[in-house]
């Protein structure tokens, strides 16, 4: 037992260490606000779709392809959504908070921090990761828009969704885009040469810490207390209730063990950095979404750690 607990303690806790460096040198003022958005755009644009083509090039598409796999993904996303409305409306007295709760309460950061604990526990992110990628990238900003564009009370200054703009910004996004151009170029079997081979695995292998440091650096503990109640209810849907459900259905109907542990993954990791974004340029509160990140990326050390250990035990790992 207390080997498998050290094995998740080093799954989980090499990405807080990395965090906890982001926030240091942030407060040390070694970084300013200016490195992190731009490290986030050098992240973003070019070292993750790399990495992601990277992963796809060299993965048979038949290997990975589960109609399956994908609707549970689907539906599964589509009724924590549901569900994070339901209990919002019961916990969230000022409505003016509850579209930032709600996507606090799905919306997953499992580009930085959930490829990353995949690589951590497995050495790779697993065939199926980029497939459950070309389909979450996509359905989260569409629940996201819809969220804000039904949720938000009356009165606020939002900006209304146009179906053409989400299409466009689906079309357009650069994660996307890297694994549907790895999948077709996969079909041709080649190899790339090994000049761009190798510049690619520069990219590939600085994606990760990157992304870790500008995550700890983008933390600003000072706002915590203005929303910390709401923050830590949508926590407890984030990194307990909701990845615990579905873990629960994919065991239940039968999906493999590398298959739950990515389910795992795209459900359990704390709330996405972008989700901040969203909320501001959609009229949504700002402070709670800032929140949520903050709380369920310090929780998830323990949530992570605890189900990993629950795998280990199991013997899924």
């Amino acid at each position: 037992m207390l080997e498998n607990f050290v094995f998740s303690l080093n799954s989980a806790l090499p990405l807080f260490f990395v965090m906890a460096v982001g926030y240091l040198i942030r407060r040390k003022n070694w970084i300013d606000d200016g490195f992190v958005k731009m490290a986030n755009n050098i992240i973003f644009y070019v070292a993750l779709p790399v990495k992601l083509f990277s992963d796809v090039f060299y993965t048979s598409f038949s290997d990975y392809f589960d109609i399956g796999f994908i609707l549970f993904l689907i539906v599964a996303t589509c009724l924590t959504v549901l569900i994070a409305v339901l209990f919002g409306q019961l916990v969230v007295k000022d409505k003016r908070l509850l579209s930032a709760f709600v996507q606090g309460a799905f919306r997953g950061n499992f580009l930085y921090i959930g490829l990353s604990l995949m690589e951590n526990i497995t050495g790779s992110i697993g065939a199926k990761a980029p497939l459950g990628i070309a389909i979450m990238v996509p359905l989260y900003n569409i629940l996201a828009v819809l969220i804000f564009a039904f949720l938000n009370e009356k009165g606020e200054e939002t900006t209304k969704p146009k179906f053409s703009k989400i299409l466009m910004d689906i079309v357009k996004n650069p994660l996307i885009a890297s694994v549907l151009l790895g999948i077709i170029l996969s079909q041709f079997n080649f190899n790339l040469p090994i000049v761009i081979d190798r510049t690619f695995s520069y990219f590939a292998v600085v994606a990760t810490p990157l992304a870790l440091i500008t995550i700890g650096a983008s933390f600003k503990l000072g706002q915590l207390a203005q929303s910390l109640k709401m923050a830590l209810y949508a926590s407890v849907l984030k990194l307990v209730i909701f990845p615990l459900l579905v873990v629960l259905a994919a065991i239940q109907l039968g999906f493999s063990a590398e298959d739950v542990l990515l389910v795992y993954v795209l459900f359990g990791v704390p709330t996405a950095t972008i989700s901040y974004v969203f909320s501001v340029n959609m009229g949504g509160n700002g402070n709670l979404a800032s929140s949520i990140i903050m709380v369920t990326t310090l929780l998830a050390n323990l949530t992570m750690t605890g189900f990993i250990f629950a795998f280990k035990m199991m013997g899924m790992i």
